[in-house]
């Protein structure tokens, strides 16, 4: 019986050995396979008491064992390793860095070459994550691969960037405010005359400190660019002739809209013959300039804008505190705001525009319309507001003046309270003029009678304006009871479908915000 009692524990036994997974039958009940490495015939496993430990291993040879390496089957993943585009954490620090998408494109930022990035100083390859240090490099990749999307980090670029033809969009980050190119005075600050198209565009920038002769801030010839969005300050056509300081367009259909345009110079108090254009010179071509700022600019003509032979349109801008002043003695500077010279095959388009406190020397403080062209129609000035503007010599059109035998077409316009003659025409050619007000100026009427159709001489009842000389404290909407409500030409329509009132805020451009 006790021979049988032993068979039996020896079976027992026996059975739990053969419940291991290894061949040592010297391992313990829970042991995992592995071989006993020490003499106590207790394999290390997690089941047993014994208290040896299993060296660490280098599974896949990058020099850190399993223990510290978040992925022993990978060499190219240890700690330190450098972050590749593949969706992994190759430096085991628990995040995916390069492999965020922080445009939300779909596309992760390691392998996103689309926007291409700038930011001054850096020295990458162009990603979100690693951006080039030129705009220049980054229009010129953008364009060249087919992306023609650039994104500029804030900063200051000192550069004189061209756009060789791209269709690129370039857009700063965050704002002009802190996202500057400043071009050294070394030319234009930026160019386009390749035959550029809209889709080629600078936005969001401050664009100073541009020189040259041709286009200080923006020099755009035979192009169709968009000039957005930008503060285009402090730049001055430096070299004769002095020819738009803040933009020159030669040529071209460029649409220039919503940028603040200020402090640019193109030879003011220099010679008369090519000191035109303070904040923008136009000759020839057919811009649409709409919406802008263009303030505190000076020329020898035209302070705030100058435009020849052009069929610009100008809609909705504010014009104020620009100044037109050359050096000769008889020609005098002429439009402090606008000077119209020559027209085009289309003549030029001025409407919905606040033009104040504005001065030139001798012709037009606020607008000129200068020469004749006899093949080409006149320009077309309607729905404006013209006041507080000044001529500081011979008093030729404080407010307005038509000269030299052209015959522009006035309609709806406001022309009220500048400093001199509101209206000046040229005796031997009178122009058409109706539906507009007239009030208020030094001397309302010079060699025109005002009695043309739907004029008025009634105070216009802006909503709140002080002749202080700060054009900034000014809301030139009409008030209540104002006459020039529903009081322009009974063809011309508002917004709402109502007849036009007169002034720069009725018409088909009325109800903006300057």
């Amino acid at each position: 019986m006790v021979g049988r009692v032993l068979v039996l524990l020896s079976l027992v036994a026996c059975s739990a050995d053969l419940t291991d997974k290894g061949v040592d039958p010297t391992v313990g009940d829970d042991d995992t396979g592995a071989a006993d490495t020490d003499t106590d015939t207790v394999v290390d496993d997690s089941g047993d008491t014994d208290t040896d430990t299993v060296p660490p291993v280098d599974a896949d040879g990058d020099g850190y064992a399993d223990d510290e390496d978040c992925d022993d089957r990978d060499e190219t993943v240890y700690p330190g390793a450098p972050e590749l585009c593949d969706g992994r954490d190759n430096n085991c620090d628990g995040r995916f860095d390069i492999d965020e998408d922080a445009d939300e494109d779909g596309l992760a930022d390691c392998a996103d070459y689309c926007p291409v990035f700038a930011l001054p100083g850096a020295s990458g390859d162009g990603r979100v994550s690693d951006p080039l240090g030129l705009l220049q490099d980054a229009i010129d990749l953008a364009g060249s691969s087919g992306c023609n999307e650039v994104r500029a980090y804030q900063g200051t670029y000192y550069e004189n960037v061209n756009w060789y033809s791209y269709p690129v969009n370039a857009e700063s980050v965050s704002g002009p405010t802190v996202t500057t190119i400043d071009g050294q005075m070394l030319g234009s600050v930026v160019t386009f005359e390749t035959a550029e198209t809209e889709d080629a565009r600078v936005y969001g920038f401050t664009i100073t400190n541009g020189g040259g002769d041709d286009g200080a801030g923006v020099s755009v010839r035979y192009a169709d660019p968009t000039i957005e969005g930008n503060v285009l300050t402090e730049n001055v056509a430096d070299v004769s002739p002095y020819l738009g300081g803040g933009i020159r367009v030669y040529e071209g259909a460029p649409v220039i809209r919503d940028n603040t345009i200020t402090l640019n110079d193109a030879g003011y108090g220099g010679p008369e013959n090519g000191s035109d254009g303070g904040g923008i010179n136009v000759r020839g071509g057919s811009p649409y300039i709409v919406g802008n700022l263009i303030a505190d600019n000076t020329a020898g003509d035209g302070g705030g804008i100058w435009i020849a032979y052009s069929d610009a349109i100008l809609v909705n801008n504010f014009i104020a505190g620009n100044w037109a002043m050359d050096d000769d003695a008889t020609a005098g500077g002429q439009g402090g705001g606008i000077n119209v010279q020559i027209s085009g095959p289309s003549g030029p388009f001025i409407a919905g525009n606040v033009i104040t406190d504005n001065v030139a020397s001798m012709y037009g403080g606020g607008i000129v319309t200068y020469e004749s062209n006899d093949d080409y129609p006149a320009a077309q000035i309607t729905n404006n507001t013209i006041t507080f503007n000044e001529v500081t010599d011979t008093d030729y059109g404080a407010g307005v003046l038509q000269w030299r035998r052209t015959t522009p077409v006035f309609t709806n316009n406001i022309i009220a309270y500048n400093d001199g003659v509101g209206v000046y025409s040229e005796d031997d050619m009178d122009p058409t003029f109706t539906y507009n007000l007239v009030y208020g100026n030094a001397t309302n009427y010079s060699g025109l009678s005002g009695s043309g159709a739907g004029n008025l001489a009634s105070d216009p009842r802006f909503a709140g304006v002080s002749n202080d000389g700060d054009w900034t404290n000014d809301d030139f909407a009409l008030g209540s009871g104002s006459p020039a409500v529903n009081a322009g030409d009974p063809g011309d329509v508002d917004p709402d479908g109502s007849r036009a009132d007169i002034g720069a805020f009725g018409g088909a451009y009325g109800e903006w915000t300057p």
